[in-house]
């Protein structure tokens, strides 16, 4: 029986993404850093003053705002500095190329925070293919050279060679000044002789001693469920984190979850485990990336729903049926003579007909029995889907492969068609939790994971 493996590789490696308004708008002069992340009282400072004032929109702006939302399209009109990583307001993060540091661009800046607002790390992005595109080894070795001589004559400390033979192999060099440790750290995939990126890691010395040590044990998870005043079952306190304009959607997933059971790697890290390219990872490659990275942090990854060519074949014949009972169209093309793109047969049938056909399969109530057995844990659910079957609004990618995560249900109602589900988007501020009728999310399903920890 055919795979899908192929269409997956598609759907995952070449999203369809919104235009962002900003992007065609010219950068003004470049904001340094320096003053920011060398200031000795960084780690006492709320990130709200970091951040600086709250953008102020006319309200002819904020109309535009709106109306824009309305259409699936999110308009920034901040041109450059800092925005919040998510609601929360737990976190920052600038996009790539708006500050320097040390007089040179830098790349993607996240700096997350602790419960009272103030930060606890920070990671500068000095580059990475998935933004910048690929470089020789030897043009690794000179920024690495250049980056550690500037961070020499900055701090005016001795600097620790620094090597990691870890999930991800790393080399580079640790600074420690005052309650601040700074890492300039490099990789290179050495099977592929590929550079995956350089970046520099900052955290206070003091808040790291109390952080949690390692991945969490599966049963204390359970705690962070909550029950909402819609009726919601859902699990609070998964970690956003934001892939940009990159296909690093399945990577930026496991970001968050591993963040959530409290190991500690970005999705830069992930990417080379994952073999991940800057248009996404490859759908063959796809659950050898979950196993390989899970596996490094002490994981285990279970498949809990998987869409292939005997399922669609099953979905054709099943809508078939209905759509005549509902005098509305079929679908002509008969599996045993053709080799049928879902693509094109997911966009054909008519949208009342199919969720019913749906709603109806075994799968569906198995869909549902792992939602809720999982969410009931506190353990999230990576969820891989086609985008564009149904309209969403407010998303950067308007079709394709994708993947994001189920965090929450409710199942309360004994009409079918209202039962939600809760899920995230690895997008940012306004993607941490969105809803959906289940038998949407069900039909838009290729495939639904779980990474859980091993004690």
């Amino acid at each position: 029986m055919k795979t899908l493996a192929a269409l997956t590789a598609a759907l995952l490696a070449l999203p369809s993404f919104a235009a962002d308004e900003d992007d065609k708008k010219d950068k003004k002069e470049l904001v340094s850093l320096d003053e920011v992340v060398f200031d000795e009282g960084l780690w006492a400072k709320p990130l709200q003053d970091i951040k600086g004032p709250e953008e102020e929109l006319s309200e002819t702006d904020k109309q535009r705002v709106e109306k824009a939302k309305e259409k699936g399209v999110t308009i920034r009109f901040r041109e450059e500095g800092f925005s919040w990583l998510s609601g929360a307001k737990d976190g920052l993060r600038a996009r790539p190329g708006e500050f320097k540091l040390l007089d040179e661009t830098v790349g993607e800046v996240v700096m997350r925070g602790t419960a009272d607002g103030t930060p606890v790390d920070a990671t500068i992005s000095v580059y990475n293919r998935g933004d910048d595109g690929e470089i020789s080894s030897s043009e690794f070795d000179k920024r690495m050279t250049m980056w550690k001589g500037k961070l020499d004559k900055k701090l005016e400390v001795r600097a620790t060679p620094r090597a990691q033979e870890g999930a991800v192999a790393m080399s580079g060099w640790v600074w420690k000044k005052g309650d601040t440790a700074v890492a300039l750290e490099g990789s290179i995939n050495k099977k592929e002789k590929r550079v995956e990126f350089i970046r520099l890691r900052m955290a206070s010395l003091s808040k790291a001693k109390n952080e949690q040590k390692g991945v969490g044990r599966r049963g204390s998870f359970a705690a962070n469920v909550k029950k909402d005043s819609d009726g919601f079952t859902w699990i609070d306190g998964v970690p956003m984190v934001d892939q940009g304009e990159k296909g690093y959607c399945v990577v930026a997933s496991i970001e968050r979850v591993t963040r959530y059971f409290g190991a500690d790697m970005d999705q830069h890290e992930m990417a080379q485990l994952a073999n991940t390219s800057d248009r996404g990872t490859s759908g063959d490659a796809m659950e050898k990336a979950f196993q390989k990275v899970t596996g490094k942090v002490h994981l285990r990854t279970l498949k809990h729903i998987e869409f292939d060519m005997k399922q669609m074949e099953k979905d054709i014949r099943g809508y078939n049926r209905i759509a005549k009972q509902k005098n509305v169209k079929t679908f002509d093309m008969d599996p045993d003579e053709y080799m049928i793109d879902p693509r094109y047969f997911w966009q054909s049938v008519n949208k009342d007909a199919f969720r019913e056909m749906k709603r109806s399969q075994p799968t569906y109530d198995h869909f549902k029995r792992k939602i809720k057995e999982y969410v009931d844990q506190g353990i999230p659910l990576c969820w891989t889907l086609y985008l564009g079957m149904f309209k969403e609004k407010d998303i950067p990618q308007v079709g394709g492969g994708h993947m994001r995560l189920i965090i929450g249900y409710n199942f309360d109602s004994p009409n079918e068609e209202e039962h939600k589900i809760y899920y995230t988007d690895s997008w940012g501020e306004g993607h941490e939790k969105k809803t959906m009728r289940t038998d949407e999310a069900f039909c838009m399903t290729m495939a639904m994971y779980s990474m859980v920890p091993n004690k």
